[in-house]
């Protein structure tokens, strides 16, 4: 971990993931408790209520049972299958960055536990969790360059295709953008470290790297906690939401 803060001390940068952590569900929160005044058909005085949203879109979701429930979320949202009826590249896009994307947040996530174990030798097990971070560094390295393939198609795309271009809004430049470099600065921060998966030690920079890691951290921080839910980028919660809601739409 003190790679990636630039010598913080840990009991801070657990404080730090605490309040991030609680921006980022306040910001689901506000947003659940926002759309429950669209909802319908519940006691008024629930209305503006983030559970009557819940109870709603529960309602919904399993209006048709629970076959249509999981075939909703398996074909619609996990597999993409719009997506890939209407574009096979983009469907590649998509599930590259969704996947390698989810991947690393949640292994970023148990890395922290692992970290806090470690810290604190919880259980005697300091050693086996360092084992076991050791084991997660290859994974990292292909999810990373999963979300990198995503984050490049997605960029080439509207860079080379007239069309994609003229229909790209500052929203999807900005978010695409962002997801670029968050993932390029990570990726360099691990080259410059040396001994990385399929580079070796052609960028090794052990000086400099910490600089990049927490550039990196910043950025994803940022994203995640001061950004996504706040903005018109919450889309990417709504929207598998509103497929699940909708069974599909069929």
């Amino acid at each position: 971990m003190a790679f990636y803060t630039l010598g913080l001390t840990f009991n801070l940068v657990i404080l730090l993931t605490v309040i991030i952590l609680a921006v980022w569900i306040y910001g689901i929160y506000f947003n659940f408790k926002k759309w429950g005044l669209g909802s319908t058909g519940y006691h008024d005085q629930l209305r503006n209520s983030f559970w009557l949203f819940l109870a709603t879109w529960v309602h919904e979701a399993f209006k048709d049972g629970l076959w249509v429930f999981l075939r909703t979320v398996v074909l619609d949202v996990l597999l993409l299958r719009r997506t890939l009826a209407r574009s096979p590249v983009r469907w590649v896009m998509h599930m590259s960055m969704f996947y390698g994307f989810l991947a690393l947040a949640a292994m970023s996530g148990f890395a922290l536990f692992l970290d806090i174990i470690e810290h604190f030798n919880l259980a005697g097990l300091a050693h086996e969790a360092e084992m076991v971070k050791e084991m997660m560094a290859l994974p990292f390295d292909i999810f990373g360059y999963l979300l990198l393939v995503g984050a490049t198609i997605a960029v080439s795309r509207r860079i080379f295709l007239k069309f994609v271009r003229d229909n790209t809004t500052a929203y999807d430049a900005f978010l695409i953008g962002a997801v670029f470099l968050i993932t390029i600065t990570g990726f360099y921060a691990e080259w410059m470290r040396g001994n990385s998966f399929l580079i070796g030690n052609l960028f090794d920079n052990p000086v400099y790297a910490p600089h990049f890691a927490l550039i990196h951290t910043v950025l994803a921080i940022g994203l995640f906690a001061l950004v996504l839910p706040w903005s018109k980028y919450i889309h990417v919660i709504a929207t598998p939401m509103t497929l699940i809601a909708n069974r599909g739409g069929e």
